[in-house]
Parts: C-alpha cells; sequence; structure tokens
C-alpha cells in the first residue's frame, strides 16, 4: 500500500491537487510569522539583556498564535497562562513574555491566580513551611546559643563572653573586669546585629 502511494506518478497527481491549497495556507502563514517577528524584535528591543534570546520568544509568539487559532475564553487563558508559566521556566523575561502576550490580544493572569490553578502549590508550600519550621525547632532544642569565651591569657579569667542565637542571629557580649584579687568588679553588655 505504502509503495502504491508513494509511486511518483500517484504522488504527482496528489501534490498536483493539493499545491494551490498549500501555497494559499503558505502565504496566509507567511503574513502572521513576518507580523510575530516584527512584534518580537520589537518588545525585546527594550529589554537589552533579552534580544539575543528573541528565537525562544519568537517559539513562544507562535505558540500563543496557535493557541488564538484553536481555543477562546476560558481555554485560551489556561492555555496561554500554561504557555507563559513553560517559558518562564526557561528563563524568559516576566515583562516580556507578558507583552508579547497582550500584543496578540492576550492578558496573561497574575501570578497569584496562575498559582491558584497548580492543585500541587499549596501541598508544595505547606510541606516546605512545615519542614522549615522542623529544622528550626531542632536547632532550638537542641543548640539555641553558640557561646565563645575570650580568656585573659595573663590570668586565665574569661573577660569576654559572646552569646549568638542560631535562631535569629543576634548576639549578646558580655565583658567583665576584675580586681587584683580576681574577684569580678564590673560586669556589662551590649548587643550586636
Amino acid at each position: 500500500m505504502w509503495d502504491a502511494k508513494m509511486d511518483p506518478a500517484v504522488y504527482a497527481v496528489y501534490l498536483t491537487r493539493t499545491k494551490d491549497y498549500a501555497r494559499l495556507q503558505f502565504m496566509r502563514y507567511q503574513v502572521v510569522h513576518e507580523e510575530l517577528i516584527r512584534i518580537v524584535k520589537d518588545v525585546t528591543s527594550r529589554y537589552p539583556s533579552e534580544s539575543a534570546r528573541q528565537h525562544a520568544y519568537m517559539w513562544y509568539a507562535q505558540g500563543l498564535w496557535y493557541c488564538t487559532q484553536r481555543y477562546k475564553s476560558k481555554a485560551l487563558q489556561t492555555e496561554a497562562d500554561a504557555l507563559f508559566v513553560y517559558f518562564y521556566l526557561l528563563g524568559l523575561n516576566d515583562e516580556c513574555l507578558r507583552e508579547i502576550a497582550s500584543r496578540l490580544g492576550i492578558k496573561i493572569s497574575d501570578w497569584l491566580n496562575i498559582l491558584g490553578r497548580l492543585p500541587m502549590s499549596q501541598q508544595i508550600i505547606y510541606e516546605g513551611v512545615k519542614k522549615a519550621l522542623a529544622e528550626t525547632l531542632h536547632k532550638v532544642e537542641v543548640n539555641t546559643t553558640d557561646t565563645q569565651i575570650e580568656y585573659d591569657p595573663a590570668t586565665g579569667l574569661p573577660i569576654k563572653i559572646t552569646v549568638t542565637d542560631t535562631v535569629t542571629g543576634k548576639t549578646k557580649i558580655i565583658h567583665i573586669e576584675y580586681d587584683a584579687q580576681g574577684n569580678p568588679i564590673r560586669i556589662w553588655e551590649e548587643w550586636g546585629s
């Protein structure tokens, strides 16, 4: 069957019959393609760091255009937002992506709305917060402070104690002065950052 279909005589008939239709479709898309190129160049020209990545922005613009040809209303919004997130995660500029979409008549949803549609995002946030709290509480239970003591080389008595809270990072410095017999005569504290 394949050999018969691909026979040059049969295939020539097929190409002759579809050539005019294919040419018309190609000419229509050529106009769209040139307009997409113009939009991408115009938008990326205002973002100097992004002009080297015009090819990726062109793929994004083409994807959006295909979405406008296939979807309407909520389906178009969902598809466009998904395409936006995909290209954003590839490292493209958020503002640049939104402006290209706007030029094609699509308003990309804000981040809060997009993340609200991801069913696992709340679970991920919950697990992350839970893990951070567990690590912090473990630090508090096991080692709440980091203490360093500086000694006087002549007497061997502590003269400066630095206590750092491992959770907040605040430091308290305690200075101690002694009399000739080694009894503390003055103790004062100061707080560091």
